[in-house]
């Protein structure tokens, strides 16, 4: 079954371009044909997790396919094979990709336009973008990253899928906004269509927090395969769920190795072994299921 996943979350930050992009590289290693989308037109970032070599062959992107410059091939970069992880992890599957335009005057194409008639005319094109895409590619999943918040293209790309991950820590301003979008913005769209949408919990306190009973020493205890929850995340989690009426589809323990690393990484190809990418392998697995 073809299907359309998109990550969204109320602000940045929140991890969800690293989910988007570790999830998309283990589904082609798994065998299935993956198109990865940076609808983030604000802040495009995922091109950076597949390297120089990708991002020098972006000749297209989104912004040109929503004002009519292109068509859907055009957009289409060869992702694979990802060079730099050719000697420790095959991908027996594709990647491709759709990437947008971090330029001033890209982004002002498709946000400053006024005129409600052009507007709706760029709403259909990304509208038709999906089909198109599925149709002619032989696609089997389609991973979304979508800017932060309510703006327009963000909602909409929420309308096209098939499963809508809420991405968000556990800060007050990740809760307040993420009970709004779930409330005000996601009750239209239950009512529309059959798309399934879930809390995904990241960077919760668990890996990087001392595992020590009373009396132990910091440097007596090793953290390597801490990869429990708090009771606090536990609490959290269910009121959460009852506040947005939104089941949690998973909660991903705090990696400060990967929060804090110079690049953006492909964790699950180059270190298929970390506790993260098995925090994939779950979450692959909960999808499937």
């Amino acid at each position: 079954m073809k299907q359309v996943i998109t990550f969204h979350s109320y602000k940045g930050g929140t991890g969800k371009t690293t989910l988007a992009a570790n999830l998309a590289a283990l589904l082609a290693k798994k065998g299935n044909n993956v198109c990865i989308v940076d609808i983030d037109v604000y802040a495009p970032s995922l091109h950076a997790y597949f390297g120089d070599f990708v991002q020098n062959k972006i000749k297209n992107t989104i912004n040109d396919y929503i004002v009519g410059a292109c068509g859907v091939d055009d957009l289409l970069v060869q992702v694979t094979p990802l060079t730099q992880f050719s000697d420790k992890s095959s991908l027996s599957g594709k990647i491709i990709g759709c990437f947008s335009s971090p330029k001033r005057e890209d982004i002002l194409k498709i946000e400053g336009v006024k005129e409600d008639k052009n507007r709706m005319n760029m709403l259909k094109r990304f509208i038709n973008f999906r089909e198109e895409l599925i149709e002619k590619n032989d696609i089997d999943y389609v991973i979304m990253d979508s800017s932060p918040g309510i703006r327009f293209w963000a909602i909409n790309a929420l309308a096209l899928s098939d499963i809508v991950f809420l991405t968000l820590k556990m800060g007050d301003m990740d809760i307040g906004g993420t009970k709004m979008i779930a409330n005000e913005i996601l009750a239209q769209f239950k009512e529309q269509g059959n798309t399934k949408y879930y809390l995904l919990l990241n960077r919760i306190a668990g890996y990087c927090v001392p595992n020590m009973q009373i009396g132990e020493t910091h440097t007596s205890h090793s953290q390597e395969n801490s990869t429990f929850l708090t009771p606090v995340a536990d609490d959290f989690i269910k009121k959460l769920t009852a506040d947005t009426g939104i089941d949690v589809m998973t909660s991903i323990p705090c990696y400060c190795d990967i929060q804090f690393a110079q690049k953006e990484f492909l964790t699950v190809l180059g270190y298929p072994d970390h506790p993260f990418s098995q925090q994939i392998h779950n979450l692959n697995s909960l999808i499937e299921n």
